[in-house]
């Protein structure tokens, strides 16, 4: 049966929403009409960035204003976006919001995740049904609740030996392809470097890693970095900014401020490669191709650095599987909606460790 359904994604960076409108005829069969990012106006973008580094302060998601405040910033994208398409509200079968997540805990007990935006208030707002609150049946059965990607990566992507999907954000995650398909969080991707950059800069990020190019990296900061145990910790694991931000950064290393601020950006970059690496010796990786999606495919010095330190490896985007770098989330959480619409599983208990494989996602009518 043919859906439209609207994906939005706002990721660990915490800058935006990137929405896709996709077609679906079936899991594996899907186009993408239209897609769109929105950035989040900078007050908001403070008050999120305050929040991850202070995560405390949140309970659960009626706690915060935010809450209600981002279900309108979402809304308003996903009518933007079917808008521009020129597609009538009422062919749209659902929304399928991530939401933006404050705090992730799959180690506590009870485990829980917490993302803002209000489904309900995201139906109201647009008369479209509204699906989200995708990682908490996962974590239910036991599972880490993210990364969710790879199901969608083995649908859409296939099952191909020796081919790996690196996902860019603020975290970064990786999917190995071929049966058994395994997945995890490799540590923290463009987060920290976005951090670092806006602290020090006038920029929200460091365009194509050319301040990162101009430092040198300091082996004793990256040392103490990598001495993180999540690093070696087995997987199924998975992690989030509410841990990997710069007040872990100077947990790590105390002396951070004496070190040159063009050479912590280079050493952060170089911590993303690492991690990177680390995380493919886990999988037992040895060579093959790596497609990269995500923010950082769009960081030069970033992706020129994973190539050099991959020498095994042929790294290049998701562009080359027919799916865009930039909307490969956002295409992803549209096809957990088809997912959900379908009462199809869409969880990977190979990756997560869930004890069986249920229906992401909650519904919320606009009536």
């Amino acid at each position: 049966m043919r859906h439209l359904i609207v994906g939005m994604m706002s990721g660990t960076s915490m800058d935006g929403i990137d929405a896709a409108l996709v077609e679906f005829t079936s899991t594996s069969q899907l186009r993408v009409l239209q897609s769109s990012y929105t950035a989040y106006p900078p007050a908001l973008r403070n008050e999120l960035n305050y929040l991850a580094l202070h995560n405390e302060q949140i309970f659960v998601p009626s706690d915060s204003h935010l809450h209600a405040e981002l279900a309108e910033h979402y809304a308003a994208a996903a009518t933007s976006l079917i808008d521009t398409s020129g597609i009538k509200q009422q062919d749209i079968s659902a929304i399928a919001n991530h939401g933006q997540t404050v705090r992730h805990e799959p180690n506590r007990s009870p485990a829980f995740s917490i993302q803002l935006g209000d489904g309900k208030h995201i139906a109201m707002l647009t008369g479209i049904p509204t699906i989200c609150q995708f990682r908490q049946a996962d974590l239910a059965a036991g599972g880490q609740g993210a990364p969710l990607m790879p199901a969608f990566h083995r649908h859409v992507f296939g099952m191909t030996e020796s081919h790996y999907v690196l996902n860019l954000g603020g975290i970064g995650n990786v999917t190995r392809l071929s049966d058994p398909v395994l997945g995890f969080d490799t540590g923290p991707a463009n987060c920290l470097m976005d951090q670092w950059t806006e602290l020090h800069t006038a920029q929200r990020y460091d365009l194509d890693g050319a301040w990162a190019k101009t430092g040198r990296v300091n082996q004793a900061l990256l040392s103490a970095l990598l001495s993180d145990p999540y690093f070696t910790a087995p997987y199924p694991k998975s992690t989030g900014t509410d841990y990997f931000n710069l007040n872990w950064v100077r947990a790590r290393y105390p002396k951070i401020d004496l070190v040159d601020p063009a050479d912590v950006q280079a050493t952060l970059l170089e911590l993303t490669v690492d991690s990177v690496s680390r995380s493919l010796q886990q999988l037992h990786a040895q060579s093959g191709k790596i497609f990269v999606c995500g923010g950082g495919a769009n960081n030069a010095q970033l992706m020129a650095r994973l190539q050099s330190a991959l020498t095994a490896y042929e790294v290049t985007t998701t562009d080359a599987l027919n799916v865009p770098a930039d909307w490969v989330e956002a295409v992803g959480f549209a096809w957990l909606g088809y997912c959900f619409l379908t009462n199809t599983n869409s969880n990977m208990p190979s990756v997560t460790g869930a004890r069986k494989q249920v229906v992401l996602g909650q519904q919320y009518t606009p009536d």
